[in-house]
């Protein structure tokens, strides 16, 4: 059988299907009209229907091309697309077959289809696969019951931002280290295995140093200190999970990182199975800007987490989630996501800084300590106009020493501080002559 001779029978299926629903539904009429003025004319072309009527021929143009009525329609026709139309005439374009639907099934995470570094997976909607920009979203509370998909959503999230190359990354799983441990040994990445306080405070400690930047700017935002400045500071990313267990020195600086850290390219993710008001405090109502929940068993937890019912509807499946995002719920299956082998985290943050900042700090160690701008641009191979943008925002942030003159008032250069060190993970000054040889 023929491609076309394919095509007119589809049309006369869709055709009739169409006829009689338009005669359940009471659009079409039908007394004393004549057998040679049909209601409308069906016209195939190479992907759809098109089904031209005779207005006369309707009871409602306006009933017809109801949004309501062209999804029922569509619903008969098996979930064909059906678009209606009313200009020079009143016509139905319908699809020749149903759209695929998108199953929600669990798939692999596919680092390859990351938008871009800052984007982080949700996982399959009705839709297809779904990303979500970090920077957009702002602050989350990600909330569910236990074994249901919420650390494994967050290994996704750090697995996304480590293949964008882009973030610093601070960890705390509430564990020990034993989650996000693995990832210890990973350039950008910050691994707090206290109670939670030494990357909260490390955390605020960069959002302020920011704060002072911006102030000497003149800017509000990261985007504007970037455009303004060219200095690309690098987003920070605070990952928390069992945000219940943080102790209870930590929760006022918790909420001001909510409430301010997006300005300042610091973005707070926090995850929690006991999704109670205690556990949260008032921080889900009042500054957390996207609330993702899995299963949930109580229509309580779900109003906790995301402000309205429906979590606790969610099959018991591993991985099923809601959003709320842009106004409205997003049903999603999470990604499978595949965990490196785990290993020790180590006791100490080890490293704040971007890899190509942190050739910097190690041509510096090799000059004993001195971050001569020429020098060093030609050691590491980056332009003067980039590494001297770098020293001045480290001055500020007291990462560097003010530029140090002789006795003559030459200008010898600045030296690295200790602070800056231990940022990069080189220890102290007392270790800086062994790093040198």
């Amino acid at each position: 059988m023929s491609e076309t001779t394919v095509a007119i029978h589809t049309a006369r299926h869709i055709a009739d299907r169409t006829w009689r629903f338009l005669v359940q539904r009471n659009l079409i009429e039908q007394d004393g009209r004549s057998p040679a003025r049909p209601a409308f004319y069906v016209l195939p072309r190479r992907e759809r229907v098109v089904l031209a009527f005779d207005p006369l021929a309707l009871k409602s143009v306006d009933r017809l091309l109801s949004r309501r009525t062209l999804h029922h329609l569509s619903t008969a026709l098996g979930g064909r697309r059906v678009v209606g139309m009313n200009s020079r005439g009143v016509f139905l374009q319908i699809a020749y077959w149903p759209t695929p639907s998108v199953s929600l099934s669990s798939r692999p995470l596919d680092l390859s289809q990351q938008p871009s570094p800052l984007h982080v997976p949700i996982g399959m909607t009705k839709g297809g696969p779904l990303w979500l920009s970090l920077p957009e979203m702002d602050s989350v509370l990600i909330g569910g019951s236990r074994r249901l998909g919420k650390t494994r959503l967050l290994h996704g999230w750090v697995q996304a931002l480590l293949h964008g190359g882009e973030a610093t990354l601070i960890l705390w799983d509430g564990k020990g280290g034993v989650e996000f441990g693995r990832y210890a040994e990973r350039r950008g990445v910050v691994v707090d295995v206290s109670d939670g306080r030494q990357g909260l405070e490390r955390a605020f400690t960069e959002m302020s140093r920011r704060a002072d930047l911006f102030r000497q700017a003149g800017v509000p935002s990261l985007a504007e200190y970037i455009r303004r400045t060219g200095d690309r500071l690098p987003p920070l990313v605070l990952i928390l999970d069992e945000v219940a267990f943080l102790p209870e020195e930590g929760q006022g600086v918790l909420v001001d990182l909510v409430a301010k850290g997006g300005a300042f390219g610091v973005y707070p993710v926090l995850a929690t199975q006991r999704p109670d008001a205690q556990a949260v405090r008032g921080l889900v109502r009042a500054n957390l800007s996207t609330r993702i929940a899995f299963p949930v068993p109580s229509v309580h937890d779900s109003m906790v987490i995301l402000g309205r019912p429906g979590a606790e509807k969610l099959p018991k499946r591993k991985g099923r989630l809601l959003l709320v995002w842009e106004g409205r719920l997003v049903e999603a299956q999470a990604f499978r996501v595949n965990l490196p082998e785990a290993g020790g985290a180590r006791p100490e943050v080890h490293t704040l800084l971007t890899e190509r900042e942190r050739r910097l700090v190690e041509a510096a160690v090799e000059m004993e300590g001195w971050f001569k701008i020429r020098q060093i641009a030609r050691a590491v191979g980056e332009s003067r106009d980039w590494v001297n943008k770098v020293a001045r925002r480290w001055e500020a942030m007291g990462y560097l020493t003010p530029v140090q003159v002789n006795e003559r008032g030459h200008r010898l250069g600045r030296r690295v501080t200790e602070a800056l060190l231990q940022a990069a993970g080189f220890g102290g000054q007392a270790d800086l002559a062994d790093e040198a040889d």
